[in-house]
């Protein structure tokens, strides 16, 4: 070293002695006010302990912080390491800022003080400010506090010097590589399909009543117990922990609960995934009306594509059996039983059903089971064959099932006139 280079150096350490002194005397409290500008020959270079992505948080409290346990990693230390041509810049600042700030938050890192004890990097004046130890180096927490994701910019400033390194913050939830994302429904066949249980099923032969009650009927609710599973990318198992998946109803027909019950319901869910990556059990719960009912999964970076949908059949609730005349002669067959079942709306719906004759001597029809028709067509009629003088009745019950039995008026049948 020369003997300018050697003089050059304890001038420049007088006068950094002479600003602690100076800030001590006054009661400055920042550790960034001690130091000096890192020089435009200075070098910064920025270390992260976390290589890949941080997670953004996906539910916020009053105060706009992040609430519930959170997906991680959320957070990485920072160290920057400051040089001026091969030396430790000791006692040097820079100033650090995030674009878009709303992006991360900078926070000063516990335990990292300078000799005094101050944070090496904290807010002054309207900027975070970090000054170099000893060892030239200085650290920080870059966080995410918010829901926001995408590319952030780190950015260390100095005389008219920058330098930057992008961070990425992916939406809470799932990253594109984890795998096998899917949606478990119990209690449905291969095709997604929920049947009637036909326990509201009652039987008429006279004229609908006002209300048929509510489609939901409480303690009677159809469900289906259900949970979403995704495998996690083998580079970063951990990422599945507490991934948000949230899942919609996308049909009226159709909610959601966390209660096998049904009692409480809502058309949007919101579920954790466990460190395996599965989600606690919930509930798919069904109106008595059914129909064809598609659900959202999302979670991050991945949804079930396409919607998950799953046909539930309408529940009837009330099947009526009526004559169309009470007489009959013997002889050709003749239209004389008209069917039709319906729903909680008082709608005509479609419904199998089985067919027989109380005396099967006296009447016949050809069907011993059929579907009946909807609201779209007209109302199912049966023909029945008059056989032999007598007295009888049709039975009707949904099919394959004994029970309810629902049985029409009686009919006569006479002998032809001689």
């Amino acid at each position: 070293m020369s003997a300018l280079q050697s003089r050059w150096g304890r001038a420049r350490l007088a006068a950094l002695q002479l600003v602690v002194v100076t800030a001590a005397a006054t009661g400055a409290a920042s550790c960034i006010r001690r130091g000096y500008p890192l020089g435009r020959s200075g070098n910064v270079e920025i270390r992260t302990d976390i290589a890949g992505v941080l997670f953004a948080t996906d539910t916020l409290d009053g105060t706009g912080k992040p609430l519930g346990p959170r997906q991680s990693p959320n957070s990485t230390g920072v160290t920057l390491a400051m040089t001026e041509g091969s030396q430790a810049a000791f006692g040097a600042f820079v100033e650090v800022r995030v674009e878009p700030s709303e992006a991360l938050s900078l926070i000063s890192a516990t335990g990292e003080t300078t000799d005094n004890g101050l944070p090496t990097c904290a807010f002054t004046d309207g900027s975070f400010r970090c000054m170099a130890t000893g060892q030239g180096t200085t650290r920080f927490t870059l966080a995410s506090e918010s829901d926001w994701s995408g590319d952030a910019k780190l950015i260390v400033s100095w005389a008219d010097q920058t330098k930057e390194q992008v961070i990425h913050v992916n939406p809470a939830g799932l990253p594109s590589t984890a795998t096998n994302f899917s949606m478990i429904v119990g209690g449905v066949d291969d095709v997604d399909h929920v049947l009637a249980t036909f326990l509201p099923l009652q039987c008429t032969i006279g004229p609908l009543p006002d209300d048929l009650g509510s489609k939901w009927r409480k303690g009677q609710i159809r469900s289906r117990e259900t949970y979403v599973r995704a495998t996690p990318p083998s580079a970063a198992p951990s990422v599945v922990e507490n991934a948000p998946v949230i899942v919609e109803s996308l049909g009226s027909e159709a909610a959601l609960s966390l209660e096998e019950g049904c009692d409480k319901r809502e058309t949007r869910l919101r579920v954790r995934l466990d460190s395996t990556g599965q989600s606690s059990p919930f509930y798919i719960c069904f109106s008595d009306i059914g129909g064809t009912i598609p659900f959202s999964v999302t979670s991050g970076e991945k949804a079930i594509e396409p919607n998950r949908a799953i046909v539930v059949d309408a529940e009837p609730r009330l099947l009526r059996v009526r004559t169309l005349t009470s007489q009959v002669t013997v002889g050709f067959p003749v239209d004389l039983f008209e069917i039709s079942a319906y729903n909680a709306n008082r709608v005509r719906i479609a419904m199998p059903v089985d067919l027989h004759i109380g005396d099967d001597q006296v009447l016949n029809v050809d069907a011993a089971s059929l579907t009946l028709s909807d609201e779209a067509n007209i109302a199912t009629v049966i023909q029945a064959g008059a056989l032999k003088p007598g007295v009888t009745e049709l039975h009707v019950s949904p099919r394959l099932l004994a029970m309810p039995d629902c049985v029409s008026p009686a009919v006569t049948v006479v002998a032809p006139l001689p």
